[in-house]
């Protein structure tokens, strides 16, 4: 669809029966159907596969200025899809003196000759760190059998010869090539004289011939097509059932405009029709999309608040379906393309590049390949779509789009974290309130010993707010300093070293084979440490030890795992190791072949157990909520705590349980309970204790209640009370010994 504007004169005329009815409509209405939700779970436990940041491309008519592209890349636009016209390129003259002159030097064959001087903007996109895919659009009449710049070619040498020349004059600047444009529609391929009775037929021949000269050129470069002006299938299955075509068509591309997004089945039609004719892995690129192809102006092209759901909906589906890139139509300049433009004549952004920033600059997924996560979502008062990933820095990052006219209140549940850690959760919002340039509000959550977390926050209408959640753990991770090695990894990219480099977006992947696989840590000394976290990835094991060593020969098994169920964090804790050695040992995958690792973490953790001083050998513990003290304690667990600064007051203490991470010791009715942190003032005051020296006993410790002084923790029989101590019996039972470990 990328065509000057002239071109395009009888897509007005046919506009022109809808324009009034068009610009009638103030409200647009997006589909509810399965996309309604006041509730949304994102599984990083779930890895849906790679994803690519060039869905966040535009397709450009005009756009040359340095300024407007610095502005476009500041909203996190990845590519630019534009034409390069032969008809702008070439001079005047006829085919037998084209001929004629390839052979002597200064002829009109020669590049040095041509008017390069409309793509000094090649440069400029590559110079600001733009993808770049080029268009090689149409024909010049004195090559073109209908005497026009749209016809075919009527002689292969000199098509393939100005082709070659043109790649050769951008080289080391263009990443994709595309060949033609919309060669579906009678507009841009004119059959007139060609002898041609099928566009397809005449398309496959212009493409094997530029394809052909490409190559002469760049062994590699991308090569694309069919270009349709719609989702027919068909074309691209003539494409790839032709021996002499296939090799050279590396990915398939389309456009489609719509004002109902269907979760882009165009892309899952294509991938099926590639993977039939053998090359499942074939990338799709949708090079044109947006609300409406007519030039009539239409607010959802340009500049309506409207466009910031749609645009973002659209683009997570893009991402759901993994297209390869996308070029969103157009990011113009509305003082050149008033039909279609993203940035005003002012130099501002439209509405609409908020929901890029967002999703590609601020959530980081326009920074690099990232890792698409599993999400659903229910049905609620807002309307909306919800997605979650690991972006390419390892954060993770979700974002839920309100298409809707009705806000609400959302609950987004985190499955998958790292476990028992406090992770910081900046959100982003792109609405017509608010373009994502800062952050709208943080807020934090600790997740549970299965790696769960939830928020609750305002979700507006018809908009997407964003969030990257960022970890708070002041812990070392004694696996950062080490090396790794395996049995095996499945191909390069997926070493051992992937497991131990603190992105949780890579991995190790062992070969794809059965029986035992193993990957084993070297802290490059002898350390001291209790925890070994593991990041499991889809390809996990059910049956596993984690094993130590001071040599890498003789091991000590200090957890055996069987019967895991799923992928995700795994946090194995046990008594204080001191080796220079740890080996994850796999005996059973899931799949049956192989197992994968995106990440593994080793930990010190200060673990805090007080013993009562009259009752040697029992310890303050948890059960049931309940806190108490006992000598025989199982889980082990129960008896670990975490002390934290007070919730009150850094000055006194809080107890974290270990096993049940958010979860405090408080005083509640004067009975001590294990109870998750609410925030509240009365739960941070009664969860707060100042330490005072032992009432029975100097040299050990006793707990005052922040909030009722003269109250202390105190054992009677087998449960613990905050009671106010006035017996020497008493004074015993509130003496503690605190053992760290």
């Amino acid at each position: 669809m990328i065509v000057k504007k002239q071109q395009m004169s009888f897509k007005k005329l046919v506009a022109l029966a809808v324009l009034l009815a068009m610009m009638c409509a103030t409200v647009v209405v997006f589909p509810d159907a399965s996309y309604a939700a006041s509730s949304a779970v994102i599984r990083y436990d779930q890895s849906m596969g790679e994803r690519d940041p060039n869905v966040f491309g535009g397709a450009i008519n005009v756009l040359d200025g340095a300024s407007d592209v610095d502005a476009l890349r500041a909203a996190g636009v990845t590519m630019a899809r534009r034409d390069v016209y032969l008809s702008q390129i070439l001079p005047n003259t006829t085919v037998a003196q084209y001929l004629a002159d390839m052979s002597v030097p200064g002829g009109v064959d020669d590049p040095s000759t041509w008017d390069w001087s409309q793509y000094a903007w090649v440069d400029t996109y590559h110079n600001k760190g733009m993808k770049n895919m080029l268009i090689l659009s149409y024909n010049v009449a004195w090559l073109s059998s209908s005497n026009n710049n749209n016809g075919v070619p009527k002689n292969w040498v000199v098509y393939e010869d100005i082709i070659k020349k043109i790649v050769q004059h951008f080289a080391g600047k263009v990443d994709y090539i595309e060949v033609w444009n919309e060669p579906d529609h009678a507009n841009f391929l004119d059959l007139t004289n060609s002898g041609y009775t099928s566009r397809l037929t005449a398309y496959k021949d212009i493409y094997r011939h530029a394809a052909n000269a490409i190559r002469t050129v760049n062994a590699t470069i991308p090569i694309g097509g069919p270009v349709l002006s719609n989702t027919d299938t068909s074309w691209a299955d003539a494409m790839l059932k032709d021996a002499t075509i296939k090799p050279n068509v590396n990915f398939l591309s389309y456009h489609q405009y719509q004002q109902n997004p269907d979760g882009e089945q165009a892309i899952v039609a294509l991938r099926n029709v590639a993977a039939a004719n053998g090359v499942p892995d074939m990338p799709i690129y949708l090079t044109e999309w947006n609300w409406d192809w007519q030039y009539i102006g239409s607010p959802m092209n340009n500049d309506s608040v409207d466009a910031i759901p749609y645009d973002a909906q659209r683009l997570g589906d893009m991402i759901y379906q993994g297209v390869a890139g996308a070029a969103y139509f157009a990011f113009n300049k509305q003082t050149t393309h008033p039909d279609f433009y993203s940035i005003y004549a002012n130099g501002n952004l439209t509405p609409k590049l908020s929901a890029y920033r967002l999703l590609s600059k601020q959530l980081g997924l326009g920074d690099g390949k990232f890792l698409l996560r599993g999400s659903n979502w229910s049905n609620g008062a807002a309307t909306i779509v919800a997605r979650g990933a690991t972006n390419a820095a390892g954060h993770p990052v979700a974002w839920v789009v309100n298409t809707s006219t009705a806000g609400d209140q959302l609950a987004l549940t985190f499955q998958g974290l790292k476990p028992g850690v406090q992770y910081t959760a900046t959100a982003y919002e792109a609405s017509r309130w608010q373009d994502a340039t800062s952050s709208s509000f943080t807020t934090s959550f600790t997740t549970d010993l299965s790696g769960n977390g939830s928020i609750s926050f305002w979700l507006p209408y018809k908009a997407v707010v964003g969030l990257k959640l960022t970890e708070q753990d002041n812990r070392t991770n004694l696996a950062l300093q080490a090396s790794a090695t395996a049995d095996s990894h499945v191909m390069s990219g997926f070493e051992a070293g992937k497991a131990a480099d603190g992105n949780d977006a890579t991995r190790w992947a062992s070969a794809y084979t059965s029986g035992t696989h193993w990957l084993t840590m070297d802290l490059g000394a002898a350390k001291s440490f209790n925890e070994v976290d593991v990041y499991w990835e889809t390809a996990y094991s059910v049956d596993y030890t984690v094993q130590v060593s001071a040599n890498n020969s003789s091991w000590t098994t200090v957890k055996t795992v069987t019967g895991n169920a799923s992928p995700g964090w795994k946090v194995h804790r046990f008594p204080l190791q001191n080796a220079r050695y740890i080996k994850i040992n796999s005996t059973a995958a899931a799949w049956g072949q192989g197992v994968s690792i995106f990440s593994v973490n080793v930990y010190r953790d200060e673990y805090t157990r007080l013993e009562a001083s009259s009752s040697v050998g029992s310890y303050v513990r948890h059960q049931n909520s309940r806190g108490r003290i006992d000598a025989t304690i199982d889980p082990f667990a129960d008896s670990q705590f975490r002390r934290v600064p007070g919730l009150a007051d850094s000055g006194g203490v809080s107890f974290e349980s270990v096993n049940f991470p958010g979860r405090y010791l408080r005083h509640k009715n004067g009975e001590l309970w294990l109870e998750a942190n609410d925030n509240s003032t009365l739960f941070k005051q009664d969860a707060t204790w100042w330490v005072r020296p032992g009432l029975a006993n100097a040299t050990r410790s006793s707990f005052e209640s922040y909030n009722y002084p003269g109250a202390y923790i105190r054992h009677r029989g087998s449960l613990l009370y905050n009671e106010a101590v006035t017996t020497a019996q008493a004074e015993s039972d509130a003496t503690f010994r605190i053992y760290t470990e």
